[in-house]
């Protein structure tokens, strides 16, 4: 009798220890962890560890559904450029003809919102929180 509680135990340790993988790698199939900004319009606005400020503070980030294609919208003036993921949760955001861009990180995707930092276009070198972080956020 004992003999078939232990294995009776090991059995369900097994069948919980198979099943956890499936679970935590459960992904929400309409904002998908891929390093992605989804397609949407963007408010962007300093971060709040920004001490000095952004010259690109209320300006706005459009994001195309090829999920490439992307618009900065600064007053009357605008940039294409596109976006690479880098990871499952980062991105970088170049611009057509300039030096720097974005590099943001997801804090919750179903929310619209990603936080980041001016970085050398498409390098991981980032510029510090503190003197260039940015927020976006979907309209």
């Amino acid at each position: 009798m004992k003999l078939r509680k232990v294995a009776a135990g090991i059995a369900l340790a097994a069948a919980a220890i198979s099943m956890t993988p499936a679970v935590a790698s459960a992904e929400d199939p309409e904002f998908p962890r891929n390093g992605i900004v989804p397609a949407g319009t963007y408010q962007i606005s300093r971060n709040p560890a920004n001490v000095i400020g952004t010259p690109l503070e209320n300006c706005v980030l459009q994001v195309f559904v090829d999920g490439k294609t992307v618009v900065l919208v600064c007053g009357t003036s605008s940039r294409t450029g596109h976006q690479t993921p880098v990871g499952p949760d980062e991105t970088y955001v170049t611009f057509d003809f300039l030096p720097f861009g974005l590099d943001l990180r997801d804090i919750d995707p179903r929310q619209g919102q990603w936080v980041g930092t001016v970085n050398i276009a498409g390098t991981p070198i980032i510029a510090p929180y503190p003197l260039a972080g940015v927020w976006l956020i979907r309209r």
